[in-house]
C-alpha cells in the first residue's frame, strides 16, 4: 500500500500528539515530522519528502499563511490548513497562499483522514459547514463561465485538480502547446494572477467539488 507522508505543524503539543495517534491508525498514513512554530517548519520539513503538510494558521514567529507561501513557492507538499477560524476572509487567504484543504479543528477527528486522501489525490477539501462561505457571487461568476469554451472549461477543471500540462494533454488527447494556449486564455479572460486564484474560482463555481 502506497504511503501518504504527513508533516504536522501546530504549536499545541497535546493536539499534535493526538493527531499523530489518530493518523497512525490509518495503514496508508505515515507521520514524517512535526514542528511547533512557523520558522521551525521550513527547516524541519526539508528532507522529509512529505506529501501533506497539516498546518495551523496561528503559529508563533511565522504564521501559517507566510509558511504556506514559502513552501508552495519551493514546490513543497500539498497544504491542508487545520484551524479554528470560520470566516470567508481566512478561507480565501488560505487558498490564495497555496492551501488545498481547510478543516476546522473541532471537526478534525471526523474529517482528517478523508481530507488527506482527497488532497493527496489532487483534489480540494473544505469542511462541509464552510462550503456556504464559498458561494457568494456564484451566479455572477457562473455567467462569466460563458466566456470560456467547452475545451477551456475542461482544461480549467484539470488545472484546478492539480494536473500538469503534460497530464492534461494526455487526458484530452491534445498537444502540450495547445494546453498552454488554453491555459493562457483562461488566465487572461478571468485575470487570474496565479494558479491558486484559478483553484478558488473553480471551487466557488462548483467546477471541481470539495
Amino acid at each position: 500500500m502506497e504511503q501518504i507522508r504527513i508533516f504536522l505543524a501546530d504549536d499545541h503539543q497535546i493536539l499534535r500528539e493526538s493527531l499523530r495517534m489518530l493518523l497512525e491508525q490509518e495503514k496508508d498514513f505515515t507521520v514524517v515530522g512535526e514542528a511547533a512554530d512557523g520558522l521551525e517548519i521550513e527547516s524541519s520539513l526539508a528532507g522529509t519528502a512529505a506529501d501533506i503538510l497539516l498546518l495551523d494558521i496561528s503559529m508563533p514567529r511565522k504564521n501559517g499563511f507566510e509558511v504556506a507561501r514559502s513552501v508552495s513557492a519551493d514546490g513543497g507538499p500539498r497544504i491542508i490548513f487545520l484551524t479554528m477560524h470560520k470566516n470567508e476572509k481566512m478561507l480565501s487567504e488560505a487558498f490564495e497562499s497555496g492551501g488545498r484543504g481547510y478543516i476546522l479543528k473541532e471537526n478534525a477527528f471526523d474529517e482528517l483522514a478523508t481530507a488527506i486522501r482527497q488532497v493527496a489525490s489532487g483534489n480540494v477539501y473544505v469542511s462541509p459547514e464552510l462550503a456556504s462561505l464559498m458561494l457568494p457571487g456564484f451566479l455572477e461568476n457562473r455567467r462569466e463561465n460563458e466566456d470560456l469554451s467547452d475545451r477551456e472549461l475542461e482544461v480549467l477543471k484539470l488545472l484546478a485538480e492539480g494536473h500538469s500540462n503534460k497530464n492534461i494533454a494526455d487526458t484530452l488527447h491534445i498537444s502540450v502547446k495547445t494546453v498552454e494556449t488554453h491555459r493562457a486564455n483562461i488566465m487572461r479572460k478571468h485575470d487570474f494572477k496565479n494558479i491558486t486564484e484559478l483553484v478558488l474560482y473553480a471551487v466557488r463555481n462548483h467546477i471541481i467539488e470539495v
